[in-house]
């Protein structure tokens, strides 16, 4: 049976409760997946089949080579962001619990990604998003049908959702079930028959390197790698949660330089944070914090072989590349969202870049 379960006081609830950190002690919590029934299917997916009740075709995305580099196109998914994934298993989870409105908080693709499942769905959903998020990706949230509302910056963004009473919050920030939707990057990384040396993963609000650190442990216990790879954070400048705790790299950053190119990597209140330093102490080396500049020359790189992404996957390629001069191997850069949510709106930071 599938439970959510604290990791710091092992309290369990049910799934279908509205529970989404610790009754008890207030941590965000985690599902306790029943690995047996995944062996027993096969190990076609990481996700318990039971729990996933609506899909729009998301996962199984290319990997592309380049150089060293091994270019993971989760900006090829529905809604244009890896976070399809987990807005999957967000919906998901309401339609098992009875919930009829939902509310999230978002810099862009989480929303957009709420938005167009719950629609899928038929459910009201409610966005919350900073005012100077990219004016397509706000636009495409009202597309999808849901009730956008602006906040100053990011985190008022998630200080708004959270007071909001008017529907259930299941915010990507602390949301477990939306964990679980990226567990599956990891066993299509394995499956791939690529081999691979290490990861780097945006950090924002966690759960892309969460969920692929819970894929990859997964992976492990029931017997299909023998350790988890080396998976490298990247913050943008100015946004650095982790640089706090663990060995920090530096890219372009001056002392109060912050980033205005990276806008999917401004969250600053981060409710798993202690998680994600204690699995990154594990398995990273460092975290990268990179600049707007090696952010926008990225980009523009990337553009030139054919891979229109966003700015903040751009930040990822750029630790990469200076991964890349650190460790021998291949390196998996996963391409987070769509470039295609920005271009056609002017921009004057990011056109210096690409025009």
């Amino acid at each position: 049976m599938n439970m959510l379960e604290c990791p710091k006081c092992g309290v369990t609830v049910d799934v279908k409760s509205n529970h989404h950190v610790c009754p008890k002690c207030g941590e965000p919590l985690f599902l306790s997946t029943d690995l047996e029934s995944i062996v027993k299917a096969g190990v076609k997916s990481l996700i318990p089949g039971n729990l996933k009740k609506v899909t729009l075709g998301e996962g199984r995305t290319p990997l592309i080579e380049y150089r060293n580099f091994l270019l993971k196109l989760e900006f090829l998914n529905p809604t244009g962001s890896f976070k399809d994934r987990g807005a999957a298993m967000t919906v998901s989870r309401a339609l098992m619990a009875g919930w009829t409105t939902i509310i999230e908080d978002s810099s862009g693709n989480a929303g957009i990604a709420t938005a167009a499942y719950a629609a899928r769905a038929g459910l009201k959903v409610k966005i919350y998003a900073p005012a100077d998020a990219p004016q397509g990706k706000l636009r495409l949230i009202k597309a999808f049908g849901a009730t956008l509302e602006t906040a100053r910056s990011r985190d008022e963004a998630h200080r708004k959702a959270l007071e909001d009473k008017e529907g259930v919050y299941v915010g990507h920030v602390v949301e477990p079930l939306f964990i679980e939707g990226i567990k599956d990057i990891a066993l299509e990384l394995v499956t791939s028959g690529v081999k691979f040396d290490a990861l780097v993963a945006p950090v924002a609000a966690g759960t892309l390197f969460l969920g692929l650190y819970k894929g990859f442990e997964e992976l492990v216990k029931i017997g299909l790698i023998d350790s988890i790879p080396t998976i490298i954070p990247v913050e943008a400048c100015g946004y650095s949660k982790l640089s706090k705790y663990l060995k920090t790299v530096n890219i372009g950053c001056g002392d109060t330089d912050r980033s205005l190119l990276a806008d999917a990597l401004r969250l600053t209140i981060v409710p798993r944070i202690k998680q994600i330093v204690e699995r990154a102490s594990k398995v990273s080396p460092y975290v990268v914090v990179v600049g707007d500049e090696a952010i926008g020359e990225s980009l523009k790189e990337l553009y030139s072989i054919g891979v229109p992404v966003e700015p903040s996957s751009a930040a990822v390629y750029a630790a990469a590349k200076y991964v890349s001069k650190e460790m021998s191997g291949r390196i998996i850069v996963p391409l987070t969202g769509s470039g295609l949510k920005y271009v056609p709106v002017s921009n004057e930071v990011l056109d210096k870049y690409l025009f």
